[in-house]
């Protein structure tokens, strides 16, 4: 694409910079920061989405920003004073607000920044889709010292959480306190291109604070979801703790299933590649061979449009790994276990700060049979992103098949604690049950256990558990039950399938589980 404006020429193919004929020499950033203003100067844009467009969200200063936006205005004969066209509007960011003729080498049009072309807006729309969320203040219902500090608080932390989740594009702070709660969706919209909102009010009942939170999609007008969380007010700051955490691992949920949605209702082969991200991750946590085989296709399909997107390589990993862990037909065990291993390997190498990156690559460790080797990759997935239930839950497993069951015990009441409707819930509750096993409890081992099996999607790894907890309990008709239906889900059930699957450490928990698997011939 040519732009041209006053007697410039951007040529973004050939990547010049010309005046008059003559080449202009840029810095590389310099001219992505130029180019970027120019495709979206039908709108303002903020330091942070600058930060993301130019950086793709790494850290950087206010100070590095500021320098490229002196050196950019420095290149096209414009200044900080004059502002002819890069203007800076306080308080929000910055707009190119000169007049521009584009030209794709076919045709030409003029296009002023007040009345930009659709096509040009829907081109800038592609440059980064990772759905964008902004954090609204919140308010306080009653005035009150003690809940002064609140409404912010919340909300810093909450955008602190949020931030951690690589998928999710952040507004920052400074931008969300622009607004307050009765600014118009299509202000919020225009100004930030944040597709999400959360908003809460916080309220005090007696000793008892209230935090009622919402999270809607700005551009369909649509409320996701609206939740109440409360807690005594005795201590106030692990209450302010345990509720940023808990709503930062639901909105993750929340927010990905939602764009799961939206996916499906395109044809796959319009999916950019986030789409297809989110839309393959709702296929893989349906744990069925066929849904598996459909998020595999998307994972791929993600990759060969950016083969840069560490999560999409993540994401086929977590195929590979159930390809092998559930033994779907036509896998090959040893070809899988390396593929899964070589893909996490690739997403920590684009990415290795992301938290759904580390979670893959500590999994793939258990299909070598080394759970151990996998707790230090579980372990900084969780320093990246302290809400990541899905990885208490793999950190949990990995620390009982390791023979340190107090971890898993601890670990799995947090996943519970954090992500109540997870797809990965069945699981959370069996490293419960397994932690109970490892500690000789087996009567609260096999009601654990009964909840994992019954959970909706579970996979009938968990009828064997529940299984082995009622026969360690002594309930044998209920071990039968749970034998048969595992033997029914799964035909050709092999006696080595168990460890295979969940390498424990030899043991006194694998004694256990393994005399109770005989007794049923699992």
């Amino acid at each position: 694409m040519i732009y041209q404006f006053n007697c410039y020429r951007l040529d973004t193919e050939m990547f010049e910079l010309s005046l008059n004929g003559k080449l202009v020499a840029l810095e590389p950033q310099v001219f992505s920061l130029l180019q970027v203003l120019i495709e979206n100067r039908h709108k303002v844009l903020s330091k942070d989405q600058l930060i993301d467009l130019i950086w793709q969200g790494k850290p950087m200063s206010d100070t590095v920003v500021s320098s490229r936006i002196k050196s950019t205005r420095k290149a096209i004969g414009d200044d900080g004073t004059a502002q002819k066209l890069i203007k800076t509007i306080h308080g929000r960011g910055f707009r190119f607000v000169g007049e521009v003729t584009v030209s794709n080498g076919h045709s030409e049009s003029t296009l002023t920044p007040d009345k930009p072309h659709q096509q040009e807006i829907d081109k800038a729309a592609t440059l980064d889709r990772k759905p964008a969320i902004i954090v609204l203040p919140f308010t306080c219902v009653q005035s009150s010292n003690e809940l002064a500090i609140l409404p912010e608080g919340f909300v810093i932390d909450i955008i602190l959480g949020l931030s951690r989740l690589g998928w999710l594009k952040v507004i920052s702070r400074a931008s969300s306190f622009q607004f307050d709660a009765d600014a118009q969706n299509e202000t919020i919209v225009s100004q930030t291109g944040a597709k999400y909102c959360l908003c809460g009010a916080i309220e005090r009942f007696n000793n008892r604070l209230v935090l009622t939170i919402e999270l809607s999609n700005m551009v369909s007008n649509d409320v996701i979801w609206v939740e109440q969380l409360e807690g005594k007010l005795d201590d106030i700051h692990q209450l302010r703790t345990d509720i940023v955490n808990k709503a930062v691992a639901t909105l993750e949920v929340q927010i990905s299933t939602n764009e799961a949605q939206i996916a499906q209702l395109s044809a796959v082969e319009n999916l950019d590649a986030w789409a297809s991200y989110h839309l393959a991750i709702a296929h893989l946590y349906r744990f069925t061979e066929t849904d598996n085989a459909n998020a595999h296709r998307l994972f791929s399909q993600a990759i060969a449009m950016e083969p840069l997107f560490a999560r999409a390589y993540a994401g086929l990993s977590c195929c590979q790994y159930q390809n092998v862990f559930n033994r779907y037909s036509g896998c090959d065990l040893v070809l899988e276990t390396t593929a899964a291993k070589k893909s996490a390997e690739r997403a920590v190498e684009l990415d290795p700060l992301d938290a759904f990156v580390n979670f893959a690559m500590g999994r793939s460790f258990w299909l070598m049979g080394s759970p151990e080797d996998s707790l230090p990759w579980l372990e900084r997935s969780l320093s990246v992103n302290p809400n990541f239930a899905q990885a208490y839950y793999a950190h949990g497993l990995a620390s009982v098949m390791s023979n340190n069951a107090n971890d898993a015990k601890n670990d799995a009441a947090q996943a519970i604690e954090l992500s109540p409707l997870d797809p990965f819930l069945y699981g959370f509750y069996g490293v419960r049950a397994f932690s109970y096993i490892a500690a000789g409890d087996f009567e609260n081992a096999s009601v654990w256990a009964d909840h994992a099996a019954r959970q909706p999607g579970a996979l009938f790894m968990m009828d064997i558990m529940a299984s082995i907890a009622n026969a360690l309990a002594g309930k044998d008709q209920e071990a039968v039950y749970w034998a048969t239906r595992a033997r029914r889900r799964k035909p050709d059930l092999t006696p080595d399938y168990f460890f295979r699957a969940l390498p424990f450490n030899n043991g006194i928990t694998r004694e256990r589980i393994s005399q109770a698997l005989k007794k049923y011939n699992l």
